[in-house]
């Protein structure tokens, strides 16, 4: 059963890649595509592909969480859950930020329910902080 499903990843793989060598794509790429460059690309598909299929088969139940699905947002630096993406220089005006509106949210935050022996659904853990943008134009909106 493994090696079969092995093989169908790798056949899905494969066509996926070569499909993509014919798609409008291949206008972006040298005129000339060697094999090397497509072994590279089958491989990158077939990556890709083994990923996908290992987080598919997990009992783990992954969440993802962008602003939309959040709301209203204020920032707190002792959040498990988000941080300041690195260009807000958070250090240098911590107690300006805190509670300042999140405008953006540049990275979502992802997190698992439960685990591999499919247990602990009620429970939360973080895997991706989410990353986000402060409005720093305002007054806090406590």
């Amino acid at each position: 059963m493994r090696s079969m499903t092995e093989q169908a990843i790798t056949q899905v793989a494969d066509q996926r890649a070569s499909d993509f060598l014919i798609s409008p794509a291949r206008h972006l790429m040298k005129s000339q595509i060697d094999s090397g460059f497509t072994n590279k690309l089958k491989t990158i598909y077939t990556n890709a592909a083994e990923t996908a299929y290992k987080l598919w088969t997990r009992r783990t139940a992954m969440r993802y969480l962008s602003l939309h699905e959040i709301g209203s947002l204020h920032f707190d630096a002792a959040s498990p859950y988000f941080e300041p993406e690195p260009l807000v220089r958070y250090e240098d005006h911590e107690d300006e930020l805190k509670g300042k509106k999140v405008i953006l949210m540049v990275h979502p935050l992802l997190t698992a329910h439960g685990t591999d022996e499919a247990e602990d659904y009620d429970k939360e853990r973080v895997w991706t902080k989410g990353v986000v943008w402060l409005d720093s134009s305002r007054a806090p909106e406590l």
